[in-house]
């Protein structure tokens, strides 16, 4: 009976199957290079976000100052070159330099006017400039556009069937969630907020959320 019970709950799908457990595995996981992109990030916001302070300028103030980008922490340039010891291990894309075409790809886009055009360029890498050797691509984004998910869901799915796997990670000064790009890859593994962010003192975000 319980063997019956059994066959019968995976007819009506609650089974997991290899694709399943493949894809929780990936839901889950968070390779290095993420976690000390995100604390490079993370890192950068902060700076941005009290360098007025710093400067004796009351935060609230310095919304409806002009102060110039000297008020305004390093800028992104600075971001970027910290981020490119990632480069050993991954494309790092905005380049200035052209990608080495490796299977992992981190795309950074900060700011809403650069969020389409960051979702367009992994999708565009992923299924034309990098198609022999792409498996995964990251988007890192302080931004997320419904209408954009939205337009951009099918292309996601389409390579999801070709081995390639899109993620997106809203990051913030405070800490950082994964989001699904189309409906096929939610799963409720994600949407959850992970740590907050601490200094590198080499804790950072190393297995927390896990």
């Amino acid at each position: 009976m319980n063997h019956e019970q059994d066959m019968s709950s995976q007819e009506k799908g609650d089974g997991l199957t290899i694709n399943d457990l493949l894809s929780a595995i990936s839901e889950t996981e968070y390779p290095q290079y993420i976690l000390d992109a995100l604390a490079q990030i993370q890192g950068w916001m902060r700076e941005t976000v009290n360098a007025p302070a710093e400067k004796g300028m009351d935060p609230f103030t310095a919304l409806f100052e002009d102060g110039g980008e000297e008020d305004e922490g390093e800028g992104i340039d600075a971001l970027f070159a910290r981020l490119g010891e990632l480069e050993e291990q991954v494309d790092l894309i905005p380049n200035i330099r052209r990608p080495e075409g490796r299977p992992d790809v981190v795309v950074v886009s900060l700011t809403p006017p650069d969020y389409e055009s960051g979702l367009r360029t992994a999708i565009d890498y992923a299924a034309v400039f990098n198609r022999p050797n792409c498996k995964r691509v990251w988007i890192i984004s302080d931004t997320f556009i419904f209408d954009d998910v939205v337009r951009y869901a099918a292309h996601v799915d389409a390579l999801a069937n070709q081995g390639i796997t899109l993620r997106f990670i809203l990051v913030t000064p405070w800490g950082w969630v994964e989001l699904p790009l189309s409906g096929a890859t939610a799963s409720k593994r994600q949407f959850m907020w992970r740590a907050p962010y601490e200094e590198r003192s080499g804790k950072g975000s190393r297995g927390k959320g896990k």
